[in-house]
């Protein structure tokens, strides 16, 4: 897939989320008045189920963030009108940033070493924010910064600081979501960046940005089910999807289809010879190579060193065209083997050539099922191996 189009569809449920909450705000009047009377509840319910089902997966980066957002909420509602607005051109400055560390810190735990030192940081980041405004008014005075002309930022009650801070972590998040390092993390991220800057705005209407709070929680929700979902479907180490997701999408076949099984040649004397690291940094180079496969195909990683292409509503001998491009696309491709197995001995950095063996077949009227079409690729895959490798034969 188009890479820009990859990252567009991990924006559209930020993006649908954003758009429900400005239709719901531009229509507030044809809106029950139950539902405003119920947002704030809903964020505060939602927002407890989401850190007790981050807790249950093990992501306890989304309880660091709840945790704050939890009580900045309590105080814009609870707090007396002037420190309210302080908080407004305060904590646009801490949020990104806070998001950011949350974003890059690896998972330990909640109750760990690691889990006890962020806990900390949010108790000591709370009571800064709490000095800061009660105890310690003269450095408020550098927020009041002017940085635009009025007629610029006349329509936010954010800060000129503020807004400037939150248009930089802004364009952060996107070129870290466009660089594809964790895309899942980093547009849901950029999502919820973007709704809690607009709760922000609607700071003196309680319902709005209760609302708005409320869609970083169905976000969290959402990274969550994204997250079960790979999981559950796609192979971690290459980011193909996997042995599940491949029998969910042979059951889904038509009568017209046609089926390439492939394995990397030598792979098992390339693992002793060179080490466990470098056969994964082979697995994910010739990943990265199948996964663009042409020709309406999609790889899946079998197992092992074995992967799967089906090719939906494709001949055997389109299929085995497209094949055998990829074929000679990781034959060709460089790969640098940088050390031996033996890690006391240092080798020189050397390129090897990859060679990937595969057998294609295409659905046929004795077939009783996909895995029958399967067993005829694999056979005509071991074909290609007794033939003298780095080929693919058509079954």
């Amino acid at each position: 897939m188009n890479p820009l189009k990859i990252v567009v569809s991990h924006f559209i449920p930020s993006i649908m989320i954003i758009a429900i909450f400005f239709v719901l705000v531009h229509n507030s009047a044809q809106v029950p008045t139950l539902f405003w009377s119920m947002t704030s509840l809903l964020f505060y319910i939602s927002s407890v189920i989401a850190i007790g089902v981050s807790w249950h997966y093990n992501r306890s980066r989304f309880i660091f963030i709840l945790l704050p957002i939890i009580t900045l909420f309590w105080a814009m509602t609870t707090w007396s009108q002037v420190q309210t607005r302080v908080l407004v051109e305060l904590v646009p400055l801490i949020i990104p940033l806070h998001l950011m560390l949350f974003l890059f810190l690896k998972e330990r735990g909640l109750f760990s070493l690691w889990g006890s030192l962020k806990t900390l940081f949010i108790i000591i980041e709370i009571a800064v924010v709490y000095y800061v405004i009660n105890d310690a008014p003269e450095i408020l005075t550098y927020l009041h910064i002017e940085l635009f002309q009025a007629h610029l930022t006349g329509w936010t009650a954010l800060g000129d600081l503020a807004l400037l801070t939150s248009v930089v972590f802004f364009f952060l998040f996107l070129l870290f979501s466009f660089l594809h390092f964790q895309i899942i993390y980093h547009t849901a991220f950029t999502g919820m960046f973007l709704l809690l800057m607009i709760g922000m705005h609607f700071y003196d209407q309680e319902l709005y940005m209760a609302l708005a709070f409320f869609g970083v929680t169905l976000t969290i929700f959402g990274i969550l089910l994204k997250e079960s979902y790979r999981l559950a479907f796609y192979d971690e180490l290459t980011a193909l999807p996997g042995r599940r997701a491949l029998m969910e999408d042979m059951a889904k076949l038509g009568r017209k289809y046609s089926l390439a099984m492939v394995d990397i040649d030598h792979f098992k004397k390339f693992n002793d010879s060179y080490g466990h690291d470098t056969g994964d940094d082979v697995l994910k180079m010739v990943a990265s190579i199948l996964s663009n496969v042409e020709g309406g195909g999609k790889a899946y990683r079998y197992g092992g060193e074995e992967f799967t292409v089906l090719f939906s509503s494709k001949s055997v001998d389109e299929a085995l065209r497209s094949m055998d491009r990829l074929r000679q696309d990781i034959e060709f491709a460089p790969f640098t083997v940088r050390n031996g197995k033996n890690k006391k001995k240092i080798l020189k950095p050397r390129k090897v050539s990859i060679n990937i063996s595969g057998g294609v077949v295409e659905k046929e009227g004795k077939d009783k099922d996909p895995l029958a079409v399967m067993k005829r690729a694999d056979n005509a895959l071991y074909k290609a191996k007794r033939s003298g490798r780095n080929k693919v034969v058509k079954g």
